[in-house]
């Protein structure tokens, strides 16, 4: 994928200059490159126009109103996403032999492998894309730096990218090597295993090696699980594939950056130097906009030949679907070409994919197709790969679709097979705080997503689903606040959530009767007979499956809680991960990022109930005795086959921040309630 990664890099001597093929310290400082004029070097395009936000938001009805400005909007709109058999032949052998593509095929191995890097894209669909916002320009490092800056404020671990230790802090690096030889010995890529192990603790810097500021440039060297934390930080995302071709594609079906409805399809050498990649000065990192022939069809700089993109969707499978990738591998393999190609992509769904192509694709221009598809891991930090931010228009949306794309926990295989969260259910309002540069300096939200249904069993009865959460919580779906929870308190995050019908199951019941008689009996015998025989009770206690004390245990009951006169009058609570849970009311168990049960939100006056399927409500108000009060009106398909009959579930919490006013606007989704309070 790319030429240089940091796992391949070569730090055998662990000195400057041996990580970054762009980095050679004899280099003289390059001047920014000299673009082609359309008009006569290469006369395959014209400079794509600039967007028009207005106008572009006015024609959709988008209300873009305290959103960050950098956010420039992408018509909705349809666009043709992969390629068929012959264009795979076509690109693969202009990439590989410009001049003379006929001989392409000749290069058997240089030829299978281009076939076989872009054979992920093949499969033509027209797909629909809703209008949404995308980032003018990739991500910069001194927009990266806010987010490290405030982990480490709040005492939390963050991993600054490995170039700004390495070169950013040169002395620091130095002083290490003793260290990272004594950790690593012999290996050469130590240095980079030290910064994986150690790097939340290194200092930083934002300059390369000459001591040259690279605040403006792109930010590299980032993982997808670094970039869905930072989009998430502010309320965005990674774009979809369908979302990052529609803005690189625009109306057009052109396979090249530069091709277009009255331009040629086609790869030649000149597509480097308007690019800028031909030579040295363009092959390394460059601020945004450096490269104007880069900007695509709606004024987003740099799409094409800068930096790879990360997308939002995870798993490397077919880019249409298995069916459609399956007919075009068939017409492949009766082509006598592209025959030679015998093996299909191993898919892998725990990979992510980069489009966009990088300064470093001049070595392997078939990374430039609008369809091309770079697999990564979604641990890998590599050169040349960075990512752009996109917003949808639902309030909340994008914060919570970052969040599970990271470290998410599902709820300890709470969810069944098939089953996930159903992301165009989600609800959620938010609130940007911008600077003067129309950057956020900070971010509110908060955002619920239901399960699609709860649960797969076609004869699937609410009221036993809901006996059942007494000894199995029902999963409901997905919370997400930046704010902190009042009542319970609870810190602000993303947390799993689960139901729990009021009440306790009759083996519980009895098992409590029984204990409360054994233990206030062992208590008596042991005021009359002392220390001993209350040992020598305690030895003959019963544990086996089904004894009193084994269904106590696995209710979180001990034998302390049954010691008070009052246990004989039964309990009301059981407990889960050690937190307590009130039965005599229904409650929503908040399930947080460690793996276990944090909080008991209670339930409304509303009971779960089936009815007729409805659209989601939230409302936001000034609460009764806390600061502010959401309330949610959900329905949930209570049968995979069935999604016109839902369980309807209320749920109410409270957060310590203000609600709405006149002055402080929340987003609110369509056919929201909220209460502004207007301020004296």
């Amino acid at each position: 994928m790319f030429r240089t990664s940091l796992r391949q890099a070569t730090l055998t001597s662990l000195t400057l200059g041996t990580l970054l093929h762009t980095t050679c310290a004899q280099e003289p400082e390059a001047k920014p490159p000299t673009q082609a004029n359309p008009g006569q070097a290469n006369p395959a395009q014209a400079k794509p126009a600039e967007a028009n936000p207005a106008a572009g938001n006015a024609a959709q009805g988008l209300d873009l109103q305290g959103l960050p400005t950098f956010l420039l909007p992408v018509p909705g709109g349809t666009v043709l996403i992969g390629i068929d058999a012959a264009d795979l032949v076509e690109v693969s052998s202009e990439a590989l032999s410009p001049m003379r593509p006929a001989n392409a095929p000749k290069q058997v191995d240089k030829f299978t492998t281009a076939l076989r890097r872009t054979a992920a894209a093949l499969g033509q669909k027209k797909v629909t894309v809703e209008p949404f916002l995308l980032a003018k320009w990739n991500v910069k490092c001194s927009e990266y730096e806010t987010f490290v800056v405030h982990k480490r404020t709040l005492k939390q671990k963050v991993r600054p990218p490995f170039i700004w230790w390495r070169y950013g802090a040169k002395k620091d690096y130095e002083s290490r090597l003793e260290d990272i030889a004594r950790e690593f010995p012999k290996d050469p890529n130590g240095a980079v295993f030290y910064w994986e192990r150690h790097g939340d603790e290194l200092p930083y810097a934002l300059v390369d090696e000459r001591g040259k500021s690279i605040a403006d440039q792109p930010v590299s060297f980032v993982s997808y699980k670094d970039a869905v934390e930072f989009a998430g930080w502010l309320g965005m995302r990674l774009p979809r594939e369908a979302e990052w071709t529609r803005a690189a594609r625009g109306d057009g079906s052109h396979r090249w950056p530069w091709g277009g409805a009255q331009q040629p399809d086609h790869y030649t050498e000149p597509m480097l130097r308007w690019l800028g990649i031909d030579g040295s000065a363009g092959q390394k990192p460059l601020p945004p906009g450096t490269v104007t022939n880069a900007t695509g069809p709606f004024g987003h700089l740099d799409m094409f030949g800068r930096i790879f993109q990360l997308m939002g969707d995870l798993g490397y499978t077919p880019i249409n679907g298995t069916e459609v990738f399956q007919s075009e591998w068939t017409a492949l393999q009766k082509d006598k070409v592209g025959s030679i190609l015998q093996s299909a992509p191993s898919w892998k769904y725990e990979k992510c994919i980069a489009k966009g192509g990088s300064y470093l694709s001049w070595q392997e221009p078939i990374q430039l197709l609008i369809d091309a598809r770079a697999p990564m891991m979604t641990s890998d930090v590599l050169e040349g790969a960075g990512f752009r931010l996109a917003k949808s228009l639902k309030p909340g949306f994008d914060m919570t679709y970052s969040l599970v794309r990271g470290t998410y926990n599902r709820g300890s295989g709470a969810f069944a097979p098939d089953q996930e969260l159903d992301e165009a259910a989600q609800l959620g309002t938010e609130r940007y705080e911008l600077g003067a540069n129309g950057f956020p300096t900070a971010y509110h939200a908060f955002s619920f997503v239901p399960v699609q249904w709860l649960t797969s069993d076609k004869n699937g009865d609410l009221a036993k689903l809901l006996e059942k959460s007494h000894t199995q919580p029902l999963l409901i779906g997905t919370f997400a606040t930046t704010e902190k929870m009042l009542a319970p308190n609870v810190e602000a995050g993303l947390y799993t959530v689960f139901y729990r019908k009021e009440g306790m199951p009759k083996e519980l019941a009895d098992a409590i009767k029984q204990g409360f008689k054994e233990v206030q009996a062992a208590l008596k015998a042991k005021a009359k007979g002392g220390e001993e025989k209350a040992e020598d009770k305690e030895k003959e206690k019963d544990t086996k499956k089904g004894s009193w004390r084994e269904v106590c245990s696995r209710y979180g009951i001990t034998e302390a809680d049954l010691e008070p006169k009052e246990a004989g009058n039964g309990l009301k609570f059981v407990r889960i991960d050690g937190v307590q849970i009130p039965t005599d009311n229904d409650c929503f168990l908040l399930h947080g990022p460690e793996g276990k049960m944090v909080a008991a939100v209670p339930g409304t006056n509303h009971h779960p109930a089936t009815g007729a399927a409805f659209a989601n409500a939230l409302t936001f108000q000034k609460g009764e005795k806390v600061k502010s009060t959401v309330q949610l009106r959900l329905g949930i398909p209570v049968k995979s086959t069935d999604a016109k009959r839902v369980a309807e579930f209320h749920f109410q919490f409270h957060l310590d921040c203000d609600a709405p006013t006149a002055e402080v606007v929340w987003r609110m989704p369509a056919g929201a309630a909220a209460a502004p309070n207007k301020t004296k």
